[in-house]
Parts: structure tokens; C-alpha cells; sequence
């Protein structure tokens, strides 16, 4: 099986930082609220900032051959542009990082690796089964150490962390987004839900109806949660479930009224990021009204790649192979940008490798809040980045274990319970993947190979060897997995 991949060549400079750097603006400011937007299913080509940075000949040319057949690369990347007007102001406000990346590629693992601050394998968490088991109750999410430090805590969208245990997936005791750190919750436990008049709606521990589009309510609920707690340092935590499907349903008029194009599918999908782009503009007027905007950090990123469905349009992972759920970048690595008005370098373009683990370090960093010392914290600070203080390298590595699945790619093939393990690390700028199913190795150098067409895995042993021991050392510390069956996973180590 040949696999070919694309890449952005890295920037890496000077010697790994330590994960958490003396505070710069904590001591003499009060703590800042911290806005956290974590979309489902955005690709990274699918952010408007990043389209400059491939052209529409490297985008996914089988998809287009199968599912592009009323609306051209041009109009997508057009329509995306339109959609996110809001974001695209505040990331170019801001720094927006090229090599950013998530901890799985899908999406329950993907958020307790963020939640936790640290790879979720530590607490035997691969697979979406695993992580929709819940964090255990006796690692601390960050959320928790936010309250602990006087920060009111509200999440306003999808969870799916919460071990649900009914038909409703109501999230079980010790597992409520209220018994992980949260004051307020509106949302939903599972994997999607629809637009409209969703069932499994909670207001805290009650389920509700509402017919309001998801997306504004969610963002209704947060700008709500603002006012009630004005003058306090608030973690608003929008976790929006645009853009996953289902995709079918039309968005309110005051969004699709802005596409115009013969695509019904691509006036939909851009609509649907339009939502969430206004509701973030809504989110920080709000601040901005109570006179706190000049002391609040926005995060945003997404929680794994796009899917290769036909109602997900292009321009989904842009320039990289593979989809929400494989090894590949397109699983894996995706938008990400940080706000924090004057009090950071404006403007950036940060090409280092960085994770979604790093962001709660980050709001430690600035809130002048300690990490918890009883758990392993993998991630790391971006503050000195961000505030142009270092350029020096974040981390050594990252490493990645999960599922190497066609389930949600092009061609509709359901083997989520039966799709076989695979790994990669990523060390400056070479990238080792292992496929258990190809039992094969691939090494690639990033800096002479963007487009990974040249295996040099038997031309550089030292090297593919190297980053086998970094994965062997990982997995020795990583706990087995909770339910993944054995024979999927086992003989990865190799």
C-alpha cells in the first residue's frame, strides 16, 4: 500500500522549553477570562487564514473526482473565506500556528487529551469507546484546578466525556461536566446531535427541549453565563458540535442568506461555520461591553481533521492525506489560533509543533495558576511565544496511538470496531508512521519532502530506529487500553 502526505515545513529553533515559564503579566493585572472555541470536525484547510498557504492543485483530488461535482475548489475556498469573517480578524490579531495538532483523531479521546492536559493513553484512552467511558475520576481535569484558583468554569456545547448511561446519554455522577470543574453546563454527551430540537439537551442535570439552531444557543447560553458573572474571572468553554454532522438541515436564514452558490451542500456547510463565527464575535463584544475584553485570552482550534463525507466540503485538511479517524495529518493536525489582545506579538505566524495540550499550560501560564503536581502534565506553555519572549522549541517529540480507520473517510466502510492500530512521531522535522495493518514502517524528512513521496525509512535506520525507541519508551509509561480488544492493537510495539 502506498500512503503519500503533505506537510508545512516545521521552524525549529534553539532547545526545549520548560512546560511552564515564569508568569509575565499574572502579578500586576487580574487573572483574565479565558474563551476556549473547540470546534468538531473543522479541517484545517477549512480555516480561512490557512488557505494562503496551499493552492487548490495539492487538495484531495479523489474526493473531488467523487463528491465535488457542483461547486469548484475555487468557490469553497471562497465560501470559506465569507463564512469567518470575525475569526479570521482576531487570528490575524493574534498568533495562528501552522503545526498544531490534536492528540487523536478522533473526537472522545481528542477532548479528555485536552481536558487532562496530557495523553489520554496514560489514563487507557484510544478509541472513542474509551474515552466516551470518561475521564477517571481521579485525575484532575484542568477545569477543576481553574475553579480551585477562583475562575468560574461554563461549558456551553458538546461534552462527550461524560460516561452517559441512558438513552439520553446523561453524563453519571462524577462524570458531569458540574463534577469535573464546571459551574455551568448547556450541552450535550455524544458524539453528534441534530441542529434542531435536540433530544438530548441538558441545562446542567436536567434535559430540556429547544428548537433554537444549536449554535446559537450554545452561544446564547455562554454570553449569558458572561453577564452573570461580570467582573469575575470566568473559563467560558464553547464546544461547539458545527461542523459535524448530520449537515442535511439548512441553518437559520440570517446565515445561509449569505451563500449564494449552485451547491445547496456548500451553502450549507459554510452557513454552518458562519454560526459559529458570529457567535464568537458575540461571545467577545460581550467582554468587550462589561470593559474585560483588553484582559481575555481566545483560543481556538478543532478537535480532530475533517471527515472525508460529500456534506463536509472542501477544502477540508487542504494540502494533507487521510481524514478524521486514520494516522495521517488529516486526522490529526488542525486550525489553531491564540488572542490575547495587546498583551501578545500580533500578527504571527508560529511554525513550531505544538499540541492541544498546551493549551491549558498557556492559561495557567497567564492566570499565574500552578499546574497539579499529583498527575503527569505533558503539555506546555505558549506564553513565551506568544508574548515574543523565546523562540525556542516547545517539545522534543510528539507521538500519536490510535485507530487507523476508513469509517469516517470517502467510502462509507464501517469498520470503527474492527480498524487496527497505528503510531506516528513527529521529532523536527522527520515524521515516523507505523501501520499495523501494513505491517510497514514510513519516514519521511519534512524539510527536503513536503509531499512525503520518498520512504526513507531503510535509507536512514539510525534515524527510523531513533524514533521507534521514542515510541517504545512512550508506550511503556501509557496505560493498556481500557476496551479496545487486543487483537487490534496488540503487536503494535514492534
Amino acid at each position: 500500500m502506498k500512503h503519500q502526505f503533505r506537510y508545512l515545513t516545521p521552524l525549529i529553533v534553539g532547545s526545549t522549553i520548560s512546560s511552564l515559564t515564569p508568569n509575565v503579566f499574572a502579578k500586576n493585572t487580574p487573572k483574565p477570562n479565558l474563551v476556549f472555541v473547540f470546534v468538531d470536525d473543522l479541517g484545517w484547510g477549512t480555516f480561512a487564514p490557512n488557505l494562503k498557504d496551499f493552492t487548490k492543485d495539492e487538495l484531495n483530488q479523489a474526493f473531488i473526482e467523487k463528491h465535488a461535482k457542483d461547486y469548484t475548489a475555487e468557490e469553497a475556498f471562497e465560501a470559506i473565506e465569507l463564512a469567518m469573517p470575525n475569526l479570521t480578524r482576531y487570528c490575524e490579531e493574534g498568533a495562528r500556528f501552522t503545526n498544531a495538532y490534536t492528540t487523536a483523531n478522533v473526537s472522545s479521546p481528542s477532548r479528555a487529551g485536552m481536558l487532562t492536559s496530557s495523553y489520554q493513553q496514560r489514563y487507557g484512552i484510544y478509541i472513542n469507546k474509551e474515552g466516551e467511558n470518561g475521564i477517571p475520576e481521579n485525575i484532575l481535569t484542568m477545569p477543576q484546578v481553574l475553579k480551585k484558583s477562583g475562575y468560574v468554569n461554563g461549558v456551553f456545547g458538546k461534552y462527550h466525556n461524560g460516561k452517559g448511561m441512558d438513552k439520553l446519554y446523561t453524563c453519571s455522577p462524577g462524570h458531569h461536566p458540574l463534577d469535573r470543574g464546571f459551574d455551568e453546563f448547556f450541552g450535550f454527551n455524544l458524539h453528534g446531535t441534530t441542529y434542531y430540537d435536540s433530544p438530548i439537551l441538558f441545562k446542567n442535570r436536567e434535559n430540556v427541549s429547544c428548537s433554537t439552531y444549536t449554535t446559537d444557543k450554545f452561544t446564547s447560553e455562554a454570553v449569558q453565563f458572561i453577564k452573570q458573572n461580570e467582573g469575575k474571572p470566568k473559563f467560558i468553554y464553547l464546544p461547539y458540535n458545527a461542523v459535524h454532522g448530520p449537515l442535511g438541515t439548512p441553518a437559520p436564514e440570517n446565515y445561509m442568506s449569505r451563500f449564494h452558490y449552485k451547491s445547496k451542500r456548500l451553502n450549507i456547510y459554510a452557513a454552518y461555520i458562519a454560526a459559529v463565527d458570529e457567535g464568537v464575535n458575540r461571545v467577545m463584544e460581550t467582554l468587550k461591553q462589561q470593559g474585560e475584553l483588553d484582559n481575555t485570552m481566545l483560543v481556538f482550534m478543532s478537535d480532530n481533521g475533517a471527515p472525508g463525507a460529500a456534506a463536509a466540503t472542501l477544502p477540508k485538511n487542504g494540502p494533507f492525506a487521510g481524514f478524521k479517524g486514520q494516522v495521517f495529518e488529516g486526522g490529526t493536525r488542525v486550525p489553531m489560533f491564540f488572542w490575547f489582545g495587546e498583551k501578545i506579538k500580533k500578527g504571527t505566524v508560529n511554525n513550531q509543533v505544538v499540541s492541544s495540550m498546551d493549551v491549558f499550560p498557556t492559561f495557567f501560564d497567564a492566570a499565574g495558576v500552578l499546574p497539579p503536581t499529583s498527575q503527569k502534565i505533558d503539555g506546555k506553555s505558549l506564553l513565551p511565544i506568544l508574548s515574543g519572549k523565546s523562540t525556542q522549541e516547545v517539545r522534543e517529540y510528539l507521538v500519536w496511538m490510535h485507530q487507523q480507520a476508513e469509517n469516517w473517510g470517502m467510502n462509507n466502510i464501517k469498520d470503527q470496531n474492527t480498524a487496527k492500530a497505528s503510531y506516528a512521531v513527529r521529532k523536527n522535522n522527520f515524521v515516523l508512521r507505523y501501520i499495523l495493518e501494513d505491517n510497514q514502517f514510513y519516514l519521511f524528512d519534512l524539510s527536503s519532502d513536503r509531499q512525503e513521496q520518498s520512504n526513507l525509512s531503510t535509507k536512514y535506520p539510525a534515524k527510523t530506529n531513533e524514533l521507534k525507541k521514542i515510541f517504545k519508551q512512550w508506550f511503556s509509561e501509557m496505560k493498556k487500553p481500557i476496551f479496545w480488544k487486543p487483537e487490534l492493537w496488540q503487536g503494535i510495539n514492534r
